[in-house]
């Protein structure tokens, strides 16, 4: 009997460090980045939700939508990017899925 052996090509799941990295702390006062683009446009439902709870926990929500990344337009989002994070103290860039 001839046997055969089948190949799985579903990749190894990453590592993933369980570790959620330091806590916020007090949110009052703190000024809190919200970044995202135009591609997946129900993304801002999620942030319309985060931007209510973080406004009640005395936290002011900040909003900055991504341009393109190439040619001048990439160099005008690579500037507005590094303002954006010098002026929050907290930026939340996306869900990690």
């Amino acid at each position: 009997m001839t046997r055969i052996k089948i190949l799985d090509p579903v990749a190894l799941p990453p590592d993933v460090d369980p570790d959620p990295g330091a806590d916020a702390g007090d949110l009052t006062g703190k000024v809190i980045g919200l970044r995202y683009d135009t591609a997946w446009r129900s993304y801002e439902w999620v942030l319309d939700e985060w931007e209510a709870l973080l406004n009640q926990r005395g936290a002011k929500a900040v909003r900055w939508v991504a341009g393109n990344r190439v040619g001048e337009a990439g160099e005008r989002t690579s500037g507005e990017l590094k303002r954006f994070a010098a002026d929050v103290d907290i930026g939340i860039v996306g869900l990690g899925n």
